[in-house]
């Protein structure tokens, strides 16, 4: 999970204008929740074309939680941060309807993160066997929204004295809450301030099943990918230290492509980038100075020779 500016996108019109779809079915919506009694109601107009494309846009395909790329294989589910339609463990509440089309409340979710499944949880230090040996347990959002304040329970109501615990990646920054320690498989951890976990971090976590084990598998194959790359360039780099001519030439276009290739795993357009960033960033900018600096040894000693030709050259015309 990475931070992203929901300013990067225009809000979809259908959404925000006056007589759109979302305005119009507010109003509906408000007439029929002033009825206490009254059952669900058909929410449709978040499923809008311009709302899934701005949605793409927005997190570039990718699910707004795990990071998974998922529109090639599923339909994108929009995801009510919020939930529309109810909040699990408070029976008494009808959920936020008034934010069901609110271009603010919705993110785009893959199917795994966005709804209650039977699934493995790996947990530190297990390896694959080890996870796939796990009873499965019910994770994903659905329409769980933990807080640690007070919930709002009408448009009048104060979302922001909610406080709530799941991290929506377009108000907090995932990596001030979230870490990834280095273990058998890519597993996702909250940052701790003392001995306490951060709430935020632990929460996000167990509510979309963040270390669920095909996702977790998953990663671990991204990492696995991205740390041969890393190798193959240090292998690289280390080799046009001790290189000069076409030997040089050849280490240093061998580095140039590695290194393309693991900046582009890097991207933030790219699944797992948040993860990628955290193991392996420190590393790359450790090789990019020793690069700049291999560099600049060639360039220096590229400039002696040239001064001591030229300083044979006038000796000879002396003579």
């Amino acid at each position: 999970m990475r931070y992203v500016d929901r300013r990067g996108v225009a809000p979809p019109a259908s959404l925000t204008r006056s007589d759109g779809a979302g305005a119009r079915e507010l109003k509906r919506a408000r007439g029929h929740y002033r009825d206490k009694s009254a059952g669900s109601f058909a929410f449709a107009a978040y499923k809008g074309a311009d709302v899934a494309e701005a949605m793409r846009s927005l997190f570039a395909g990718k699910c707004a939680y795990c990071e998974s790329f998922h529109s090639a294989s599923s339909p994108t589910d929009v995801e009510h941060y919020r939930p529309k339609a109810g909040v699990e463990g408070d029976a008494a509440h009808r959920g936020y309807w008034w934010l069901a089309a609110d271009w603010s409340n919705l993110l785009p979710s893959c199917a795994l993160c966005n709804r209650r499944n039977g699934l493995r949880i790996a947990q530190p230090g297990m390896g694959r066997a080890e996870v796939s040996a796990l009873a499965p347990v019910t994770v994903g959002k659905g329409n769980l929204f933990p807080i640690r304040g007070r919930r709002a329970s009408g448009p009048r109501g104060d979302c922001e004295a909610e406080d709530p615990l799941l991290i929506d990646p377009t108000r907090r920054d995932p990596a001030r809450h979230l870490e990834w320690p280095q273990d058998k498989l890519s597993l996702l951890a909250p940052r701790f301030d003392g001995r306490e976990p951060d709430p935020y971090g632990r929460a996000t976590i167990d509510v979309l099943g963040l270390n669920r084990q095909d996702l977790v598998e998953e990663r671990s194959r991204y990492l696995g990918i991205a740390r041969v790359l890393l190798a193959n360039a240090e292998f690289a780099l280390t080799a046009a230290s001790v290189l000069s001519g076409a030997g040089l030439q050849q280490s240093l276009l061998r580095f140039d492509e590695n290194l393309a290739s693991l900046k582009g795993m890097c991207a933030p357009d790219q699944p797992y980038s948040a993860m990628l960033d955290a193991h392996l960033n420190q590393r790359l900018q450790d090789l990019l100075a020793q690069y700049r600096a291999l560099r600049a040894q060639r360039r220096a000693s590229a400039s002696e020779a040239s001064a001591g030709e030229r300083e044979l050259a006038e000796d000879a015309v002396d003579a």
